[in-house]
Parts: C-alpha cells; structure tokens; sequence
C-alpha cells in the first residue's frame, strides 16, 4: 500500500502529465474506467487553472493571442501547479515563467507586462487601511520631520521596467479596438500601484518618485527618504510627492 505522499504524487502525475500509470490501479472503475476518471479531474484542473490565470493576465492574453497563451498556460501548469485552494494565487511565478522563456527575443517584455499584472492581482488581494491620519501628523514638530518613518498601504505595489510596460499593458486592456502599438524605445517605466476601496489605481512614477517609494517602503527616515529621490533626480520634490502619495492612498501612516 503506498504512503500518503506518494499516492498524492501519482495521481499528480496523472493530472498534470497524463501519466496514470501508477495511479489508475488505486482508482474505482464501477462503470467508467480509472483512465477515465483520472482524465476528468485532469481536464477540470487544467481548465481551472488556464481560466484563472487569463482571469489575472488579460493584457499578456491579447499580446500573445489565444493558442500561445493556452500554450504557455498548459506548460507553466506542469512546472508550477497550484499549491493551493485558492486558484487566484495560481500565477504568481507566471511573470518570471515569461521573462525566463522569453529572455533573449523581441518579446522579452511580457515579463515585465505580466509582473504589472500580477502586482495588480497582489494589490487587489492585500488587506485594507485606513488613509493617514492627518491630526496625528500635525501633531510632529516640522523640526521632526526628517526622522518620521512613513509607512505604506498593505496593497500598494512598486515596479521598474526597462521598457515601457504600463504603455503597452495601458493599450491592451478595456478596449475590443486594435491596440496602439507601443515602441519599445520609448524608453522605462516606474509604476505605483495602489488600492483605496476595492479599485487599483496605476500611476506613472519619475526615477525621484520610484527612489522615494522604496526607500519608504524599506524603512528608511523620511530625509533619507529625500535624500535618494533628490540624488537620481535633480526635479525631485519632496512636498509635491508626499501630497501625491498621500492622497493616492499610497502613505498612510507615520511611526
């Protein structure tokens, strides 16, 4: 009689390899035989699970077209099957799928498109918070500034591309129209992402803004802060960001 972990590991093999060579004998016929059977529970996953990432990646969905995307989809599936119940989770290695397979040819930005996507699924997902409370902070001596550590929102997410993905995911989502075509020298995109209710906003960042999110993010005092979007640019305004990251929902508390 074989152990638990490997009667899991066969029947996985039969869905996902359609291998049931080692599973067929454990598995009931009464009518309809195990190869059968074990097919069904194959398709079904399979299916899920294609719908669940084309549910989290529509733009990568239309660059691509179907048939590749279902390609893709099939054979990230038997890489990195889901380990969990919850199929919205399904893709998160499915960015870095891409950018590996797609790493030396024309098309090796849809890792980063589909990184912008995923975020946006994490953003969705993340827990809620209050905006900033405004007393509280008015409550610090503006000589103590410099030392506030400002914290960000549970669902805010930040990415650095080195082509222009917000462009290209922007031209292929919400429309049925033929998408603008989206030069890939149009240089980098930095991306903020943040979630108020239950929407994600998307926001084009400069390289002083991007600076300033991450070092927030890492911790850092809010005159460190300043100090590194200041050092990679020269327009960086720290009053201007804050305002803007504060009413995105983006900074929603101080330490």
């Amino acid at each position: 009689m074989p152990s638990l972990r490997e009667l899991q590991s066969d029947v996985m093999r039969a869905i996902l390899a359609a291998d049931d060579s080692r599973a067929s004998h454990l598995v009931a016929a009464h009518g309809i035989p195990a190869t059968h059977r074990l097919g069904i529970y194959a398709n079904t996953a399979r299916v899920n699970f294609h719908e669940s990432l084309r549910a989290s990646f529509p733009a990568i969905l239309r660059l691509v077209g179907e048939d590749y995307f279902h390609q893709c989809a099939r054979e990230f599936h038997k890489g990195y099957p889901s380990t969990c119940g919850d199929l919205q989770y399904a893709g998160t290695h499915f960015p870095d799928y891409l950018a590996d397979l797609h790493a030396h040819d024309e098309f090796r930005y849809l890792g980063d498109v589909a990184r912008l996507e995923w975020l946006r699924q994490e953003a969705l997902l993340s827990a809620d918070h209050r905006p900033l409370d405004f007393a509280k902070l008015a409550a610090v001596a503006p000589s103590d500034y410099a030392e506030l550590r400002f914290r960000l929102h549970p669902a805010t997410r930040l990415l650095a591309s080195d082509y222009p993905c917000l462009r290209i995911w922007q031209a292929n989502v919400g429309g049925d129209g033929e998408p603008e075509v989206i030069d890939l020298a149009m240089g980098p995109d930095r991306v903020l992402l943040t979630r108020k209710t239950i929407a994600v906003d998307v926001h084009r960042l400069s390289r002083g803004e991007h600076r300033f999110l991450i070092a927030v993010r890492d911790g850092q005092r809010f005159g460190e802060a300043v100090e590194h979007g200041m050092e990679c640019d020269g327009e960086f305004n720290a009053a201007a960001a804050l305002q803007r990251f504060v009413s995105a929902g983006a900074i929603v508390d101080i330490a």
